[in-house]
């Protein structure tokens, strides 16, 4: 897939952010908000794979 240049780098700016609030629910113990961020963290490296697999 040729994918266009802001839409990896939205893909990887969504990544950071859901890895900073998935520490920041670690750091207060609230696992529920964890487990979220870790899926949609997961989610958008899936994504990313798929944007860049077969390069430009």
């Amino acid at each position: 897939m040729n994918a266009p240049a802001w839409r990896i780098w939205l893909t990887v700016a969504l990544m950071c952010g859901w890895g900073i609030l998935g520490i920041r629910f670690a750091q207060k113990q609230d696992w529920a908000f964890v487990l979220m961020c870790v899926a949609l963290f997961i989610v958008n490296g899936i994504t990313l794979w798929r944007l860049t697999k077969n390069g430009k």
